[in-house]
């Protein structure tokens, strides 16, 4: 594979394992920026906060480096990743609401869509 080929293998196989929150508290804007830099070498492959322990494993192991040892011992990363992994759940529950899932969204009347579908106004004609 050429140099240009393992950048792109390595971006996808590390933005896989990423978990996709787009917080940017690695300091980049996405997920996929922050899988770009890694795979630059730009970054370190430890960056993704939200991730932890777990992502950073998989992510260094991506990129054929070893773990930083601090990291392994810090009760502070697994405290932090507990309360993003709740926060995460909770912007789940708020997308899924918004996506009219598991909140009663029923499509009926007064819903827009639910008589007619792309007929006007006025339903049947």
């Amino acid at each position: 594979m050429t140099d240009k080929e393992n950048i792109k293998h390595k971006i996808k196989a590390i933005y896989d394992a990423l978990p996709k929150l787009d917080d940017g508290r690695c300091g980049y804007r996405t997920c996929g920026q922050f899988a770009r830099a890694v795979a630059e070498g730009k970054a370190p492959c430890d960056g993704c906060i939200t991730g932890g322990l777990p992502v950073a494993t998989k992510v260094c192991s991506i990129m054929g480096v070893k773990i930083p040892d601090a990291l392994h011992d810090s009760p502070a990363m697994f405290q932090e990743n507990q309360r993003v992994n709740a926060i995460g759940a909770a912007r789940m529950g708020s997308l899924m609401g918004r996506m009219g899932q598991g909140r009663g969204m029923r499509m009926g009347r007064g819903r827009g869509m639910g008589r007619g579908m792309g007929r006007g106004r006025r339903g049947r004609i």
